[in-house]
């Protein structure tokens, strides 16, 4: 069979179905095409942690993408679930990352030099003020800080909401279909085979992740590899933590139906997903330094 769209894009991740409502909104026929279901790779195994600004030490174009990209985050927000019916879990809580040595902190302090020199806020806790405001950690803390306008969101149900929207836009969504190789003619790509026949476009966008170099199918030599990072999660208390919290050694995060998650390790283990003791050790190991949950 052979199927025609304006804009075809390959992986039907966040970015991938994000890119294709917005095209099929503007009047762009559009086709995705998944190798599994949607959502349900990288998409679904992250804990939602919205750090535009305290994962980034240094400024430069990224850093100003992901400004952009938070000024835009809640008005996307707030479209996605009109468009689905489903509420995300989007909530500005604000991130509190702790210096566990001197060292860490030095470092911090650089960052939120240079940050506060762009007008962006960050505050300084002191041992102190992290037990009173943040009460389930109790580690060895050097100091707190502070990112307020950071936000957590639910990447599970912004999935969820992502189908349903591009759904409701029209756009074709073709799912446990498998790329074979990219129509090149003249140097130019007009579309690609799959399993499932022939599909045709004359732009054609790679959202593959970590399989974006298509097993070597790829017509160019492409700088990525997949990582795994494992990551727990515990039933507890809700509101136990009051914001997100990060340090070096692992990070908290606690949906508002009281899941706890906590991550993360960084591992190059090709595309096998299993958690290991390992791993599970690691984690447990860099909560226990952080907290008393």
């Amino acid at each position: 069979m052979s199927l025609r769209s304006d804009v075809m894009i390959l992986g039907g991740g966040i970015i991938g179905c994000a890119l294709a409502e917005e095209l099929a909104r503007h009047g762009q026929r559009v086709l995705v095409v998944e190798r599994g279901h949607l959502g349900t790779e990288a998409s679904a195994a992250a804990a939602g942690i919205l750090a535009a600004q305290m994962d980034l030490p240094t400024p430069g174009p990224l850093f100003s993408l992901c400004q952009a990209a938070r000024r835009m985050y809640s008005r996307w927000v707030e479209h996605l679930e009109r468009r689905s019916g489903i509420l995300v879990g989007y909530h500005v809580d604000g991130i509190l990352y702790l210096a566990m040595s001197g060292r860490e902190e030095k470092a911090m302090e650089r960052q939120v030099r240079w940050q506060t020199k762009l007008g962006l806020h960050v505050e300084r806790w002191s041992r102190k003020d992290v037990q009173r405001r943040e009460p389930s950690v109790d580690g060895s803390v050097k100091r707190g800080f502070f990112f307020p306008t950071e936000a957590q969101v639910d990447n599970v149900r912004l999935m969820q909401a992502l189908a349903a929207a591009c759904r409701h836009a029209g756009v074709e969504l073709r799912e446990q279909t498998l790329i074979r190789r990219l129509l090149v003619r003249e140097q130019v790509v007009h579309g690609v085979e799959t399993d499932q026949g022939t599909f045709e476009a004359p732009i054609v966008v790679n959202c593959l992740g970590s399989w974006a170099a298509m097993g070597g199918a790829f017509p160019l030599p492409l700088p990525v590899e997949p990582v795994r990072g494992q990551m727990l999660a515990f039933r507890a208390p809700k509101r136990l933590l009051r914001h997100a919290v990060m340090s070096p050694r692992a990070y908290m995060v606690q949906r508002r139906d009281g899941r706890l998650l906590v991550g993360s390790t960084l591992e190059f283990a090709g595309f096998e997903k299993a958690l290991t003791l390992e791993g599970m050790h690691t984690i447990l190991g860099g909560l226990h330094q952080m907290s008393s949950v």
